[in-house]
């Protein structure tokens, strides 16, 4: 009986088939468990072998599913790539005895409140002022107590959705009336009552990229810079990234994210976690237990170092234990562009000409033809992006923040 890998749905923006071709080179079945298969495009459902209708947003229908497909398969690994799905696969894997992150430190990780209360336990140095607020009468009083500026958002989101930069007490009961839309999440799982509001922290932003095999020690793959847009219209729109940042800081980072990550008993797989870091105080933004999106993990990182991220997230899965060690030592680079205008997007208008200048490798849209783009609340609004290669990081970001520059898009 051939041996079958299960995907609780997957990452659209490159690791999901990425890791799904992996597989099958590794001799496996691929089966994609997902709740609707229309949002994917080909590159993921042509990488899957068997593609299972499944109630992903239900932990048990997922166990069930994986239960049900293991007597007449020989399940060798559950995993994701898929943030909002990460405890559903860890929990998947548990009951299965397969590796895999435990159940409840999926679940605490997943859920940006209770991160908090561990860390405020566990790790206090590291974390931020924050409290839950219910209605708007327990996030004024809060905010009485974290002072303005303050940050709000969801409990459980991706990409920058929903989370505002909050200057004073008009904003915040405006952003509470808002939130009594929040139901449900993006993915369309229920929402947690209640919105996290933490002290705003200055400083510059990093992301550690970490890999962790079975009964191994938490390994370092790099750390990436963060570039932010949108602060003057209260938002948190990531506008690129660089890998491997060498920096005076990266040691120290290294040393909080295996800090944190141990606290909160993060012990098993590919882990993205978000720093501010100001002067030697570092505090921990988001840890988010998988790898790297926005084409970090599944480009990025192979781009500069010559080893696929993607391969690690399998290998961990399927319960091998090894070491990371650089092929290669060059930089990448990934610049996001978007619209500061509302349109429907037909186009990138010079894609040519961004692709002749130095160091620039792909110049790509995000957003599909035809569709209305809109300037950008989250990271969901990318329209295009450009990824460059050089001798460091700092060389391949100047190529693809060059290349974002003459950057044209064609709107109607």
């Amino acid at each position: 009986m051939k041996r079958e890998i299960i995907f609780v749905e997957a990452s659209t923006t490159g690791a999901g088939s990425r890791a799904q071709q992996l597989a099958h080179a590794e001799g496996l079945n691929v089966t994609l468990l997902t709740r609707d298969k229309g949002r994917y495009g080909a590159d993921v459902l042509s990488s899957a072998d068997n593609i299972l209708f499944c109630e992903t947003n239900k932990h048990a229908e997922v166990v069930r599913t994986v239960r049900q497909r293991s007597l007449n398969s020989s399940i060798a690994a559950v995993t994701t790539t898929a943030d909002m799905y990460v405890p559903q696969a860890a929990l998947a894997a548990q009951e299965m005895s397969l590796p895999g992150l435990r159940y409840e430190a999926a679940l605490r990780a997943r859920n940006k409140h209770l991160m908090r209360l561990v860390l405020a336990e566990r790790a206090p140095e590291h974390n931020v002022p924050f409290s839950l607020a219910l209605n708007p009468d327990e996030a004024v009083a809060a905010a009485q107590q974290l002072k303005y500026p303050l940050v709000v958002k969801p409990q459980e989101e991706n990409d920058g959705v929903g989370v505002r930069l909050i200057h004073n007490e008009s904003q915040l009961t405006d952003y509470m009336a808002t939130a009594r839309s929040f139901r449900r999440n993006s993915a369309g799982q229920g929402s947690p009552s209640g919105i996290l509001m933490e002290a705003y922290i200055a400083g510059t932003e990093f992301s550690v990229e970490t890999i962790q095999f079975c009964a191994g020690s938490c390994q370092v793959i790099g750390v990436t810079t963060k570039e932010m847009t949108g602060h003057n219209r209260n938002h948190f729109i990531e506008a690129g990234h660089s890998f491997p940042y060498v920096g005076p800081e990266a040691a120290a980072l290294a040393a909080a994210t295996r800090r944190v990550l141990k606290a909160l008993d993060i012990c098993h797989g590919a882990v993205h976690t978000e720093c501010r870091v100001d002067g030697e105080d570092i505090r921990i933004m988001e840890i988010n237990p998988r790898l790297a999106g926005g084409k970090i993990g599944s480009h990025l990182i192979e781009m500069a170092t010559g080893l696929s991220a993607v391969q690690a997230v399998l290998d961990a899965a399927l319960g091998k234990t090894l070491e990371w060690r650089c092929a290669q030592s060059k930089g990448a680079a990934i610049h996001f562009i978007w619209t500061e205008r509302p349109g429907i997007f037909r186009g990138i208008r010079n894609t040519s000409q961004l692709l002749a200048m130095p160091g620039i490798v792909s110049v790509a849209p995000i957003a599909k033809f035809g569709a209305h783009v809109q300037p950008p609340t989250s990271n969901g609004d990318h329209v295009a992006e450009i990824l460059a290669v050089g001798q460091t990081a700092t060389t391949a970001n100047a190529s693809a923040k060059a290349a974002h520059a003459r950057a044209r898009l064609i709107l109607d």
